[in-house]
């Protein structure tokens, strides 16, 4: 699926590589110390440290105790499958922060009721809702501020799971030492000084200087391959220590921007398959609704939008609001062709919906083929397109629609119960069950509730729809 749109199966191939790009934010680590004894790895040694990031990727879910200096400490877990970090982050004198994270993506929260004072042990297991801010990983840097020092942990922690072992032979040919032995929780566990990246397959020839490779870290591996522990010095010449509580497989959800609760792909049953086929008639017959919108962006802004959709009319007209930057609110009015655009009046403040007399002049309309750029379609026009085209007329086609269709999970919206699917579209083919770019959360009646969608930022972006016969009278574009 490559059409210079960002896509999830090259997201997904990205945060399955173990690839260098998303171990930025490390920077070159230099190893926390050396031992005396350090000395080349054999072959056996080499082998186990090879397979050290896929033994960590096949367990799934460590709990991970951290500290980094002597200020921050991080505790919570690690779930290397969905590349997901879940912590609570405390500094002394400072109210506790909940962080979770993917390759690339930090969200972060105060922790609610958290009164200026640190909770402590891990987070609790359902997020919390709130003001939860997602921003992009800051890239490696000689900076020993709170957030690059926690990018470079969190980073560290991605960087040690791959689907692929490590060139075993190049790591002999390296920089790589074995530094001694340690007893740890009753096990003999080995401290080998490794790379933080795995060097790229095919290079020629391969890099031997580990910091060539993301720089060194300190491994402690237990004799059947698990990961105990990391020590590194992050940019800013901060020490970080990493502890894994190997086995603690807990089920955490990860907060909207980040997909939710875990999924669960299956193939959908004949019952599902045949809501489904109804969707768009379902939707039609509702009507429409209001909708809500959140949209994250990589420069930690959200955007907002409140407003309607006219599954009849096929129109929708949002306010939209950006928290966390610069950018003023505007008004959209959009049909099945054409958008529009206004910057809302000055006397705007109060607004919690757009006005159903629209306001005059200073719009500017545009056709959605004209809107695209190198990359295709906006995340903001694929949700709201993606939202108007889920109402009309024809049913679909159980029997085709159960060929491709994945049920992901049970969840919920604004209380009511619905099924999460995701229907791939035809330039997805080949996209492992769950990795489809849309997700659609529809209701037992058969009416949508929500539509997910993964952003060009890797996080996912919302727009839910409270059904109601009585939509208003929705202006037409200007």
């Amino acid at each position: 699926m490559k059409r210079r749109v960002i896509t999830l199966l090259s997201l997904a191939g990205l945060v399955g590589s173990g690839a260098a790009g998303l171990l930025g934010g490390l920077g070159s680590c230099a190893p926390a110390g050396s031992a005396p004894a350090a000395r080349p790895l054999s072959a056996a040694e080499a082998d186990r440290l090879a397979g050290m990031r896929v033994r960590n990727h096949r367990d799934g879910t460590a709990g991970v105790t951290a500290t980094i200096g002597d200020q921050l400490r991080a505790e919570g877990w690690v779930d290397w499958r969905r590349q997901l970090a879940y912590l609570r982050v405390t500094r002394p004198g400072a109210a506790s922060a909940l962080v979770q994270a993917v390759p690339g993506l930090v969200a972060t929260v105060t922790e609610p009721g958290s009164g200026g004072r640190a909770g402590t042990g891990s987070p609790p297991v359902d997020p919390p809702a709130g003001d939860w801010r997602v921003r992009a990983a800051v890239p490696g840097t000689d900076d020993n501020s709170a957030t690059a020092s926690m990018d470079g942990l969190l980073n560290l922690l991605f960087g040690a799971a791959s689907t692929r072992p490590d060139a075993a032979g190049t790591l002999r040919a390296s920089d790589s030492r074995w530094l001694g032995s340690e007893k740890a929780d009753g096990d003999v566990v080995d401290v080998f000084l490794g790379p933080a990246v795995p060097p790229a397959q095919a290079s020629t020839p391969p890099p031997t200087s580990l910091a060539d490779m993301g720089g060194g870290v300190r491994y402690w591996l237990a004799r059947d391959g698990g990961l105990r522990r990391m020590a590194a010095t992050l940019p800013g010449n901060l020490p970080v220590e990493i502890g894994l509580r190997r086995g603690e497989q807990t089920g955490f959800g990860a907060v909207p921007a980040f997909g939710g609760a875990p999924i669960t792909p299956r193939k959908v049953t004949a019952d599902e398959a045949k809501l489904l086929a109804g969707l768009r008639v379902a939707d039609l017959r509702a009507g429409g609704g209001r909708i809500s919108l959140a949209l994250p962006a990589r420069d930690g802004t959200l955007r907002r939008g409140e407003g309607w959709l006219d599954w009849e009319r096929t129109r929708a007209y949002l306010l939209l609001r950006t928290t966390g930057g610069e950018a003023p609110a505007e008004l959209m009015l959009a049909t099945s062709s054409a958008v529009a655009i206004r910057p809302v009046p000055k006397d705007a403040a109060g607004w919690v919906l757009p006005p159903l007399q629209a306001p005059r002049g200073k719009w500017t309309t545009t056709p959605w083929v004209e809107r695209a750029d190198e990359m295709g379609g906006f995340d903001l026009d694929l949700l709201v397109t993606e939202a108007m085209a889920l109402g009309g007329t024809g049913r679909g086609k159980p029997a085709v629609v159960r060929e491709s269709a994945r049920h992901l999970r049970d969840d919920t919206v604004n209380g009511v119960p619905v099924g999460v699917f995701e229907i791939p579209k035809a330039a997805e083919a080949g996209a492992a069950p769950g990795n489809a770019r849309m997700r659609y959360w529809v209701g037992a009646d058969g009416v949508l509730r929500r539509v997910e969608l993964l952003t060009r930022a890797a996080g996912y972006a919302q727009l839910d729809l409270t059904p109601d016969e009585n939509v208003p009278d929705l202006p037409p574009l200007p």
